[in-house]
C-alpha cells in the first residue's frame, strides 16, 4: 500500500471508531482510561525488557520503574476528572463550560521512552473521547507497537472499538510526516528536530523541549546525603536518559568535598584529572559538537571502555568537575547517560547566573532544582531562571508530576512555553485535547460604570 493510502486506512479506521464512542458517558470513557493504564501496569516486566533488548538503551529495571508509577500516577489524577459534557458551571460568571473532543490524535514517540510514553499519552487522549494514532521511532516499534496491542486488547474487552488506538507499524520519517499532516492534533515527544516538523506539518500541535536540568545546592542545606543519594538515583535512572535527569550540580566551594565524598559514598565515581575530561568531551560529543549515539544511555561499563579505564563493578554514575557554563565548557550541555557534573561556585547569586547561561544555550524552558532553606534564594531562582518549573527541595525527576507529594500533573510530554519554542509550558494533559464550549448568559444586576468610574484614580 502507498505512503498515503495507508495514513489515509488509519485516519478512516479511527475516524469510524471514534463515532462509535460518540455517546459515551463520563464513567464509560474513564473505563477506556483506566484499562490502557492497568494494561500497562500489568506488563511492565515484559514492556521494559523488550525496550531495552530492542532500543540498546537504558535499564529494564528503570523502565519496570517507569511504566508502573507513570500510569499509577496518571490514572490516580484523571480518574476524578470531568471530561464528558458539562466540566464546569461559575454561577457568577454565568459561564457554563462542556467539554468536546477533538478527534484523531497523532502522537509521535521518542525512541528513548518507547512503552510509557504510548501508555500515559493514550490514556489522556482517551479521557477528551478522542482518538489515538502512534508514531513510533524505527528503532522502537516492536516494543511501541507490542504496547498499543496491550491496549487496544484491553479496551476491547469492554466493547470498545479497538482501532480508538492504532500504531504504524513499520514506521518511517515519510509516513510520520504524513500522520502529522492528516490528523487534526499533534503531540511530539522526542528530539528538537521532530518536534520542529510537528509544528510545521500545518496542524496544531503540542510539542516538548530540551532538558538540561540544573540543580542548585544552598550551603544552608541541612541534609546534603538525602541531595547526593538523590542525584545518583537520578543520573542512574534509566542510565540518565529521562530529559527531567539531574545534569550539572551546582556546590558551594565551602562543602565541594563533602558533596563528592558523599556521592562517591552511594557508589559514584569520581575523576578530575584534565586528560580524562578531555577523553570524556571527545567520547560524549561529535567534534562538530552533537552528542555521540553510542553514548546516549550507555552503561558505566561502556562508557569506561570508551575512556579506556574501569569502575567498580558496583560503580552507579560518573561524576566530574566543571568550572565554566556550556559557552566554555562543552560538558554542561545535556548528556543523556549516567554523568553528573560538579560546578562549585563562591556565591549563590554567582552559581544561578552560571545556570542561567547553561539554560539559554540549552534546556531553556524545562525544569530546575533548587535545594535551599532560604526563601530569597529560592525566589532569587524563581525569577532568574527561565524555566517553566522549579522544583523545591525535591528531585527534578518529579517535574512530569510523577510523584504524589507535589501539585505537578502527570504526564510524559514536558512543555517547555515559548523559551523552548513549545505552546505550551505546563505538562501536557487532557485538557489540551480537548475542545471547549462556553455558553455565556447575562450576568444579573451587572455594574455598569461610567467612564469617569472606570479610569478615575
Amino acid at each position: 500500500m502507498e505512503p498515503k493510502e495507508y495514513i489515509a486506512a488509519l485516519m478512516a479506521k479511527a475516524r469510524k471508531a471514534q463515532e462509535q464512542i460518540a455517546d459515551y458517558s463520563q464513567e464509560q470513557i474513564d473505563a477506556l482510561v483506566r484499562a490502557v493504564g492497568k494494561a500497562g501496569y500489568d506488563n511492565v516486566e515484559t514492556l521494559a525488557k523488550m525496550a531495552v533488548e530492542e532500543t540498546k538503551m537504558g535499564r529494564a529495571d528503570s523502565k519496570i520503574v517507569k511504566n508502573r508509577k507513570s500510569t499509577m500516577v496518571a490514572w490516580y489524577y484523571l480518574k476524578d476528572k470531568k471530561s464528558v459534557g458539562v466540566v464546569e458551571e461559575d454561577p457568577a460568571e454565568q459561564i457554563v463550560t462542556i467539554a468536546k473532543p477533538i478527534g484523531v490524535i497523532g502522537c509521535v514517540t521518542p525512541v528513548t521512552n518507547p512503552t510509557a510514553t504510548p501508555l500515559v499519552n493514550c490514556m489522556h487522549v482517551l479521557k477528551g473521547k478522542n482518538a489515538a494514532i502512534f508514531a513510533p521511532h524505527p528503532t522502537s516499534k516492536k516494543s511501541s507497537s507490542y504496547t498499543v496491542k496491550l491496549m487496544r486488547e484491553a479496551i476491547e474487552k469492554l466493547g470498545a472499538p479497538a482501532d480508538l488506538i492504532q500504531v504504524i507499524e513499520e514506521p518511517s520519517i515519510e509516513l510520520t510526516q504524513l500522520l502529522m499532516s492528516a490528523v487534526d492534533v499533534v503531540v511530539a515527544t522526542g528530539g528538537p528536530g521532530m518536534v520542529k516538523a510537528a509544528y510545521s506539518s500545518g496542524k496544531p500541535s503540542y510539542g516538548v523541549g530540551q532538558g538540561n536540568v540544573q540543580i542548585l545546592v544552598d550551603e544552608d542545606y541541612p541534609d546534603y546525603a538525602a541531595i547526593a543519594a538523590s542525584a545518583v538515583f537520578s543520573r542512574s535512572y534509566d542510565n540518565g536518559l529521562p530529559c527531567t535527569c539531574d545534569q550539572t550540580m551546582f556546590v558551594p566551594e565551602t562543602r565541594y568535598q563533602e558533596m563528592v565524598d558523599l556521592l562517591v559514598q552511594n557508589k559514584a565515581v569520581y575523576l578530575d584529572d584534565p586528560a580524562t575530561l578531555e577523553k570524556l568531551r571527545s567520547a560524549a560529543f561529535t567534534p562538530d559538537g552533537v552528542i555521540n549515539r553510542k553514548f546516549v544511555g550507555a552503561t558505566m561499563p561502556q562508557i569506561a571502555e570508551m575512556l579506556g579505564i574501569t569502575f567498580p563493578e558496583d560503580a552507579k554514575i560518573l561524576v566530574v568537575p566543571v568550572h565554566a557554563p556550556i559557552g566554555e565548557e562543552i560538558l554542561c550541555r545535556e548528556i543523556m547517560s549516567p554523568v553528573l557534573r560538579l560546578f562549585p561556585y563562591q556565591t549563590f547569586e554567582a552559581a544561578v547566573a552560571n545556570a542561567k547561561k547553561n539554560y539559554w544555550e540549552e534546556g531553556k524552558g524545562h525544569s530546575c532544582s533548587v535545594y535551599s532553606a532560604n526563601e530569597a534564594h529560592v525566589a532569587l531562582v524563581a525569577d532568574e531562571i527561565p524555566v517553566c518549573r522549579v522544583m523545591v527541595n525535591q528531585t527534578a525527576l518529579n517535574a512530569s508530576g510523577g510523584a504524589f507529594n507535589n501539585g505537578l500533573a502527570p504526564t510524559i510530554s514536558i512543555g517547555c512555553g515559548f523559551w523552548g519554542g513549545n505552546s505550551i509550558g505546563e505538562n501536557l494533559t487532557y485538557k489540551h485535547l480537548l475542545n471547549f464550549t462556553r455558553v455565556s448568559r447575562i450576568i444579573p444586576n451587572a455594574p455598569n460604570p461610567t467612564p469617569e468610574e472606570i479610569w478615575g484614580e
